[in-house]
């Protein structure tokens, strides 16, 4: 019977209680855990494994090679880590769960100190990562939490991971260049082998002479100072102690036995880390001469005995090099001679003494037994002369040096008419140097030069003495710094341009040469050779050089004569052109020599460029400059090829270098062969709606790039010529490239089709070339995509051709019939746009003509054209279909003539276009065809994160923090992306499903100037949110267990309310991004120019060495006469940002409102606070141009923003008071004097009572706030600008200084503003006196002369007077300027931005030792022993005291060294130790050593060898065990006595506690065991 409900089976579920439940998924099959004390990854160099060369930049000085071998320079510490693995299995699903937590650092290698840089503070990190594995798909998901992240990037540091990277490069290379580690490099260049070393450490460095040794501080605990001695005297006495962190000269003396010996030393920078210091004495030899020669120096000095002592001192000078200097005074260095190597009489002695002011040359013969006559200019001058640190530097040159500048060998002859001698001398061509032979001194000498043997000598002789230098250097004057004749022999040798013939491809030319001559073939330039020498420099100057780097041989017409004929890759002289010259070509099929338009060479640059009224054409060309010529070959209409030229003007040395080059220059970048067809055309190729059928033209070969990576010249384009006259569709022929794969050997028969052609125009700089290939080879595609880029430098075309990383479009014709696509050109196209046929069942690359042509634009919203698409066939034309729309994805459906309903299918992915085209029915095929890939997920979440920039270079004793960034709450996410649109759920399976999303959220940003408290800037804080609340988002700090990921709700509230955001949309490969949204709320900004000045000082010191030598590699790469053409560095550089250009869907960066505030005070206080500026949203999409177009268009659309606030900016200088501010401070209060109450209104009476109260107090603040500010800005910057004014800079630094003090209260500013005042108005009357004082006490100490004493004292005179007028107006100012800040303090009114963190001083006497340091400084006596194990402990004297200390474990004695010293203490022998870990919970270790005591040496008639305990034990122990092996005979059993053992000798123990930790105790026990049976030979070594 029905009844009703009585319970319901809610309330039923509600009551009933389940006690347990077990399914097996929740058991795990699988769980391992691991947990390790320390984890410890050390990274090491290997010198045996790296560059052995000799460092050019220390030329000439050798390396020592007394670094060790092994060096740790990085070591990564993870502290407990704990890992935790499990595996559940459930059928076909897995799921594995890994989680680990862990506390890292990371400590690099200091190689001043040799001690440890803490790069990385020991941050917590803690994490899981969960892996699903089922049929379907496969996804992983990690989370990572990060507790506070502090890294520290210094100089130093940079240095370090820097030699790092360029040591791994150089692995298994002997032949690279040795790198220099060490902040120090000390080179000696004496003559003598110098001893050097740290004061108050037992350092002793031995340095050979001319050698050079990578120096670090043996200690930070001692004054970082050096001292020399001189091993060779043998006293061992230490010059006194001289620092070497500043660059210049100094001077020490060491005196032994009434001798001086004065050391020079020179301490240069050799990059913002590293320094050079050259010791050296006070003779300095050289030597320009290509002979060796040896001298012989007299040493005269008295001794201790008041005896003269004569000492000779006879080297080898070689040529072009220098000895090491000389440890003498002037006064003991007495004679000087030379003579030829290996010849045995000696020369006149070199005049020591200086006869006037400035260098001294006399002429000096060298004997040799050759029988050839050897002048040389001896050359005497004085460095830093009058000085203490004076230097005399004798240099030999020869009398005369010839260079010719011609392509060819010449014969010099030269001439004595006074003596009747004539001798011949070949000069090499090309600019090389050579002296000449056989030249005497103070004779004139006749110089005539023949070309060849069979040729006449030059009729015109050029008379040369060593008397016309003094005219030659009288003329042009003499430069009194000397100091360029010393670098030419330091240092790698450096050239002063580029190689012969002088022209290379770099534009950065600013200082144009003026043409010697150009009516004359030769000219004989005598100039002086080096500035400070008296050698002559006799140079052969042709007019000019013309070179041949086209690949055709060519002649040369002036008129209608063939002037001469130059091959390929020749360099020749021309002779003299009158008029118009013509070049020409020889063309085998008519025989005939076609030539080209007329060049006329233009040397006034102020005569006229054109000629006047109509005549023959001729193209001029300047001085500096190129044109282009063009050679018509062939006379038939369309089998005519045009050969295009570039001519190009340069001057060089005074010679005006023409260069006739290829116009078109082909690279083959790709690995596959290509063949290219090169055309030029009047008319079009193809016509509306078909196919462009092109004639059959010349065909040319590419080699591959790993075959032959060699750059080709295009050597003439085809002519395609109409045949009817004026039928022409262009106005200038247009030129068309094709392109086609060559098949590879064993790819069959035949070859691919050709693609389309490809216009080559400079407007079009990239073209993705579709190029038909094997459909095979490239995943089912048919074609190949083929960049070519296209590059204009100095008139020739650069085309290169690369693989296209990121093809624009490819179209899958799934047809059965072939097709052909026409694009639909909305504006007048640049050049012919040609369909493109699809044949059957294929797919290609395609690019559209708009994709081509608007590369590289930034437009705004760029819609693609509509398609076309239309049927082939021969015997009936088709019409085409409905215009497609391809910017939406999706499928559409379109009817096709001829066929029926297509599909049509547009899909993204990764950047590139992909349009199918299937019948009815195929396109799910299609579909289907994309795979799932496993998705993952990645959340890294970081409380906060702290990066410091620190300067270590300023200050030696410490580090000073410069600028810290500091994020708080960072969230980083990876994660799958979510489809844009509900209606597009169909297209996403496609395009959305392998996309992924990263997120990076951070809830508050600062940077911070680390110096305010150190200087006298304006600004703590550089860059800071606006308005921050007082609840910061997402709560309290971040732990492991509390962050927003706990919650959905929590993590959209904390992303909303963060400070910057930033989203980028990833392709399938997680390496191209295809949309990037940034946002930023609304932040302040302060600049100071004497801030960004001051980093910028020291901008230099931090970038690497490797990033400034990679840039001057490059251009070193030279070119000869027929190599390949060498492709400009211009021109790399454009290819790569062509190639590989930047790709995006979307680009959006959200709109930006700052408050900016920028004190100028370098000249004048200029001033502007709380500038606002307002920026739009900037969006670009689809884009793909070069990143620096984008750099241009986001560059112009902030200045325009910033442009249109300029009344803003104007109006907020505090010089007038800052009247926007006031502006804005009014319209504030006004808006909250009537919003705040009709908000209350709409809520009720309360609320509208309170809004009243409310509104009237923020119309009363703001007003207020406003009134004040702009009152006391007005004030400060008067008074700012008056104590400059006042032209005393004690006064303006100390009113700086006391500017920083603001005052917290009314009471507090009246007084700060009233004792300023009352000082200003005293140093105004005092300045008058105490100016003059000033100037005169200066003048006084820097010796000044008389009128420099009355000139100081006036213009102190008139300081005085500008600061009676200054400084009582800017007292004055100061005053209300701190009333006004005393009222906006006291009120709560005056906010300025905090540091987050006050910057902490790193004293480098606090650092702790490196590895490195122990092996090389501390254990140097033991011959570099391998240290085992470094163990930091604390040591415990026994009195009790406790000290840190380490111990040093090495294969014979372990060392205990005293860290508070950096010394060792004490040395105990590995075999007469014995260590162990203490029982107990406080990590002791123990040391004990055993000592003999032995009652007497001798023993008997002899001395016996006292034995230790552990021997004795070992010698009982092999008695005991050897005597079961011995057969005892019978008498001996009868005569046996009973054996005693001998007791031991007596010892002494000691025992050593230290105090460490447990888990570092238990290896250092294990390795000294290890060690200790190894040194006794106790088991398997």
């Amino acid at each position: 019977m029905p009844c009703d409900q009585l319970v319901s089976p809610m309330a039923l579920a509600a009551c009933t209680r389940v006690d347990s439940c077990f399914a097996p998924w929740f058991v795990p099959s699988l769980g391992v855990s691991l947990q390790l004390a320390q984890l410890d990854v050390h990274l090491c160099h290997h010198l045996e494994q790296l560059g052995t060369v000799p460092s050019r930049q220390l030329r000439p000085f050798l390396p020592d090679r007394k670094l060790p071998q092994e060096q740790e320079f990085m070591v990564t510490g993870a502290r407990e880590p704990r890992v935790f693995l499990r595996q559940w299995s459930n059928g076909p699903r897995h799921c594995q769960e890994f989680s680990f937590s862990t506390q890292l650092d990371c400590k690099l290698l200091e190689y001043r100190n040799l001690t440890h840089l803490q790069l990385l503070q020991p941050v917590v990190l803690q994490g899981q990562a969960a892996a699903t594995y089922c049929p379907q798909d496969t996804s992983l998901d990690v989370n990572v939490f990060v507790d506070p992240v502090f890294l520290n990037i210094s100089q130093y540091a940079i240095h370090t991971v820097d030699t790092a990277l360029r040591s791994w490069k150089q692995e298994g290379n002997p032949q690279a260049e040795e790198l220099v580690y060490s902040h120090y490099v000390i080179c000696n260049d004496t003559h003598e082998t110098l001893c050097f070393g740290q004061v108050d450490t037992d350092e002793n460095v031995l340095l050979a002479s001319l050698h050079s040794h990578q120096y670090s501080w043996r200690s930070h605990k001692s004054p970082q100072l050096l001292h020399i001695c001189i091993e060779g005297w043998g006293n061992w006495r230490w010059s006194e102690a001289f620092r070497v962190d500043n660059v210049g000269t100094l001077l020490r003396t060491i005196q032994y036995k009434g001798r001086t010996a004065s050391l020079i030393i020179k301490v240069t920078q050799l990059n913002g880390v590293q320094k050079q210091v050259i010791i050296c004495g006070r003779q300095v030899m050289l030597s320009y001469l290509t002979q060796h020669i040896e001298l012989r120096v007299v040493q005269h000095y008295v001794g201790p005995d008041a005896q003269t002592v004569v000492r000779e001192h006879c080297d080898c000078l070689e040529a072009g090099a220098k000895l090491p200097s000389y440890v003498l005074e002037d006064a003991e260095m007495t004679e000087l001679c030379v003579r030829a190597r290996g010849d045995e009489d000696w020369s006149q002695d070199v005049q020591l003494e200086r006869r006037e002011r400035g260098p001294s040359s006399s002429v000096v013969q060298v004997p040799c037994s050759s029988g050839t006559l050897l002048y040389v200019w001896c050359t005497l001058f004085t460095i830093e002369a009058d000085t203490h640190m004076q230097q005399r530097v004798v240099v030999f040159s020869p009398l005369f040096v010839m260079r010719s500048h011609l392509p060819d060998p010449v014969i010099l002859h030269v001439e004595k008419r006074s003596l009747g001698l004539r001798e011949s001398q070949l000069i090499q061509g090309q600019g090389h140097q050579e002296p000449l032979l056989n030249t005497e001194a103070d004779l004139t000498h006749h110089l005539t030069f023949q070309a060849r043997h069979d040729e006449d000598a030059s009729h015109c002789a050029v008379p040369i003495s060593t008397s016309l230098i003094k005219q030659i250097v009288h003329k042009n004057g003499n430069e009194d710094n000397l100091e360029h004749i010393l670098a030419d022999f330091y240092g790698p040798k450096t050239s002063t341009g580029p190689p012969w013939p002088y022209v290379d491809k770099d534009t950065d030319r600013s200082v144009l040469e003026p043409l010697a001559q150009w009516d004359s073939p030769m000219q004989v330039k005598l100039s002086c050779w080096k500035s400070g020498l008296n050698t002559l420099l006799v140079e052969l100057l042709p007019w000019a050089l013309l070179a041949n780097h086209s690949k055709w041989d060519l002649w040369l017409f002036e008129g209608e004569t063939i002037v001469l004929q130059i091959p390929a890759g020749k360099i020749i002289v021309p002779p003299n052109f009158k008029e118009a010259f013509q070049i020409g070509i020889y063309w085998a099929h008519t025989n005939t020599v076609h030539k080209s338009t007329a060049l006329k060479l233009v040397h006034d640059l102020t005569s006229p460029r054109w000629k006047e009224g109509s005549g023959s054409e001729v193209v001029t060309l300047d001085e500096e400059g190129y044109v282009e010529a063009d050679i018509t070959l062939g006379a038939f209409p369309g089998r005519q090829k045009l050969c295009q030229l570039c001519v190009s003007s340069v001057v060089r040395h005074g010679i005006q270098i023409l260069q006739l080059e290829d116009r078109t220059i082909l690279v083959n970048n790709t690995a596959h062969t290509i063949q290219y067809r090169p055309l030029l055309t009047d008319r079009a190729l193809g016509t509306d709606g078909q196919a462009c059928e092109i004639p059959e033209t010349a065909q040319f070969s590419l080699a591959p790039s790993e075959e032959l990576s060699r750059p080709c010249s295009v050597l003439c384009w085809d002519l395609l010529q109409t045949s009817v006259q004026g039928a022409l569709e262009f106005p200038l022929p247009l030129r068309y490239m094709l392109l086609r794969l060559l098949p590879k050997p064993d790819g069959g028969v035949g070859s691919a089709g050709w693609s389309l052609p490809a216009p080559i125009r400079p407007d079009f700089p990239r073209l993705s070339v579709s190029v038909p290939g094997e459909a095979e080879s490239v995943g089912g595609l048919s074609s190949r995509s083929i960049v070519l880029t296209y590059q204009e430098h100095l008139g020739v075309t650069y085309i290169i051709l690369n693989e296209d990383p990121c093809p624009r479009m490819v179209i899958h014709n799934k047809c059965p019939i072939p097709l052909m696509l026409k694009e639909t050109v909305k504006e007048t196209a640049r050049t012919e746009v040609y369909c493109r046929p699809l044949p059957a069942n294929c797919s290609l690359h395609h690019e559209l003509y708009h994709h081509f042509s608007s590369f590289p634009e930034c437009r705004q919203k760029e819609m693609l054209p509509t398609l076309l698409l239309k049927t082939t066939s021969d015997h009936s034309s088709t019409d085409w279909t409905d215009p497609i729309d391809i910017n939406c994805p999706g499928t559409q459906v379109v009817f096709l003539p001829g066929f029926g309903c297509l599909y049509i299918d547009v899909l993204y992915e990764k950047g590139t276009l992909v349009l199918c085209l299937a019948p009815e029915g195929g396109l799910d095929a299609v579909i289907h065809q994309h795979s799932s890939s496993p998705k993952a997920s990645c959340r890294v979440l970081l409380s906060e994160a702290s990066v410091v920039l620190s300067d270590d270079i300023t200050d030696p004793s410490g580090s000073v923090e410069l600028l810290r960034l500091t994020l708080t709450k960072l969230l980083l996410s990876l994660a799958p992306a979510p489809p844009s649109l509900p209606q597009e759920q169909g297209a996403s399976d496609l395009g959305s499903a392998h996309i992924s999303l990263v997120e990076v959220y951070c809830s508050n940003l600062q940077i911070d100037n680390q110096l305010y408290n150190r200087a006298s800037f304006h600004f703590p804080v550089l860059l800071c949110q606006d308005q921050r609340s007082a609840a910061e988002p997402g709560g309290g700090p971040w732990s492991s267990e509390a962050n927003p990921t706990e919650s959905p709700e929590a993590l959209e509230e904390f992303k909303r309310s963060c400070f910057l955001q930033l989203r980028m949309r990833l392709a399938g490969d997680r390496c191209n991004a295809e949309e990037i949204t940034f946002q930023l709320q609304p932040a302040r900004v302060y600049l100071e120019d004497t801030f960004v000045y001051y980093v910028k000082t020291l901008f230099h010191t931090y970038i690497p060495d490797s990033a400034m030598a990679s840039a001057p590699a490059e251009p070193q790469r030279g070119t000869k006469c027929g190599s390949a053409p060498i492709l400009p560095e211009q021109v790399l550089q454009a290819v790569q940002a062509l190639v590989h250009p930047v790709r995006l869907q979307r680009l959006s960066i959200q709109p930006v409102n700052l408050l900016v505030s920028i004190h100028a005070s370098l000249k004048l206080y200029i001033a502007s606070d709380h500038t606002p500026l307002s920026f739009s949203l900037f969006e670009r999409g689809p884009l793909c141009t070069t990143a620096r177009q984008l750099v241009h268009a986001l560059a112009m659309h902030y200045a325009a923003g910033a442009l249109f606030r300029a009344g803003w900016v104007v109006g907020s200088l505090e010089i007038l008071g800052s009247p926007a501010s006031l502006v804005r401070s009014i319209g504030n209060g006004v808006s909250d004097f009537f919003r705040l109450p009709y908000e209350g209104l709409t809520r009720g009476p309360g609320a509208f009572v309170s809004g009243v109260s409310r509104g009237t107090t923020s119309f009363v603040k703001h007003i207020s706030k406003g009134t004040l500010t702009s009152i006391t800005n007005l004030a400060t910057s008067l008074a700012r600008n008056m104590d400059r004014l006042s032209l005393d800079e004690e006064h303006y630094t100390r009113q700086e200084e006391w500017r920083r003090q603001l005052p917290e209260s009314l009471g507090d500013g009246l007084r700060q503003g009233l004792s300023r005042l009352g000082i200003s108005l005293l140093g105004a009357i005092a300045g008058i006196v105490d100016q003059p004082m000033q100037n005169f006490q200066r003048n006084w100490e820097t010796q000044s002369s008389a009128g420099s004493h009355a000139k100081g004292v006036i213009s102190g005179v008139g300081k005085g007077i500008v600061g009676v007028f200054t400084k009582p107006i800017g007292g004055a100012a100061e005053l209300v300027s701190q009333t006004g800040y005393g009222i906006l303090h006291g009120a709560g009114l005056w906010q300025l931005p905090k540091q987050l963190y006050l910057p902490t001083e790193e004293k480098s006497c606090r650092a702790p030792n490196s590895h490195l340091k122990y092996v090389w400084k501390m254990l140097q006596s033991l011959g570099r022993p391998e240290l085992h194990m470094a163990l930091e402990v604390t040591l415990v004297s026994g009195s009790g005291q406790e000290h840190a200390g380490c111990l040093l474990l090495t294969s014979e004695v372990l060392f205990v060294v005293s860290l508070s010293e950096d010394t060792q203490q004490q040395a105990f022998p590995i075999t007469e130790v014995v260590c162990q870990q203490e029982p107990g919970p406080g990590g002791q270790l123990s040391l004990t050593l055993q000592q003999q005591t032995v009652a007497s040496d001798t023993e008997g008639d002899g001395v016996r060898e006292r034995l230790t305990e552990q021997q004795y034990r070992r010698l009982v122990d092999y008695v005991l065990r050897a005597a079961h092996f011995l057969s005892p005979s019978a008498a001996s059993l009868q005569l046996q006595l009973p054996v005693t053992l001998a007791e031991p000798p007596p010892s002494v123990t000691k025992t050593y506690r230290y105090l460490v930790d447990p888990a570092f105790a238990k290896v250092f026990v294990s390795k000294f065991t290890m060690v200790k049976n190894k040194a006794l030979h106790i088991g398997f070594h």
